[in-house]
């Protein structure tokens, strides 16, 4: 029986993504559309530099001094610990802790590459402030626009708004089942996910916790370890929602 389950989930995933790319097809030719994919290049390509720093040693992970002691020393065990490096949801995870900024008293690789000018072309440079700007949250898919590759999200917290060019999202006709946990990078007045997605059913009783326990204490600061309860459950999920277009 469970290759049987196996073999259906693998068939379903093969169709959406299968519709998704002919979907890409048909669009790329929209010069938004270019747009986005010109932005998409530069965001792989400066990424996969900050990993290759990373892997080169030169990335020292810092927390502010005015963090106390015990504090310190959980945060540190919640980086080391908590990603499963076997599974591309847990390394993209893990990548995206090291290379955005999670928390105003942690560091991140984006921020070593703009004090080191790294990046000579005014692009690139542009590029990282985006990265630092970049704004992760829980959102719901309040529309989709399909013919021009757009969706309209709000965050769940803050009520933020944003229109992202999204292949996958805005082909998707049952997007209000559920929220979707992503960061958006805005470039150019050009909105697009980072490629981390943890989507959740609103009917789970996680989720609903979830936002009625940090509803009533929000805060900024406190994304951290919102990202962490919210990659732990995703992870361990073995019913959980699969991304209809993963661009990591």
């Amino acid at each position: 029986m469970k290759s049987l389950i196996d073999s259906s989930s693998y068939n379903q995933e093969s169709l959406i993504n299968g519709i998704s790319n002919l979907r890409m097809f048909l669009l790329e030719d929209k010069p938004h559309i270019k747009e986005y994919y010109k932005i998409r290049k530069i965001h792989s390509e400066i990424f996969n530099a900050m990993i290759q720093y990373y892997d080169n040693d030169k990335f020292k992970r810092q927390i502010s001094a005015d963090i106390d002691s015990d504090t310190k020393s959980e945060l540190l065990e919640l980086l080391e610990s908590n990603f499963d490096l076997e599974t591309n949801t847990g390394l993209h995870s893990y990548y995206d802790m090291l290379v955005y900024k999670h928390a105003s008293y942690m560091n991140c690789i984006t921020e070593d590459f703009i004090k080191n000018n790294h990046y000579k072309r005014p692009e690139k440079k542009e590029f990282l402030q985006s990265m630092l700007d970049s704004k992760p949250g829980l959102f719901e898919v309040t529309g989709i626009d399909m013919k021009e590759g757009y969706a309209y999200i709000k965050d769940v917290f803050t009520g933020a708004e944003y229109k992202i060019i999204d292949i996958g999202l805005s082909g998707n006709q049952n997007n209000d089942r559920h929220y979707i946990y992503t960061r958006i990078i805005t470039y150019h007045d050009i909105s697009i996910g980072t490629g981390l997605n943890f989507i959740f059913k609103k009917t789970d009783n996680f989720i609903r916790n979830h936002i009625q326990q940090h509803r009533k204490d929000f805060s900024l600061n406190g994304e951290f370890p919102r990202f962490i309860q919210l990659y732990n459950r995703y992870s361990q999920d073995p019913d959980k929602v699969r991304t209809i277009l993963n661009e990591f």
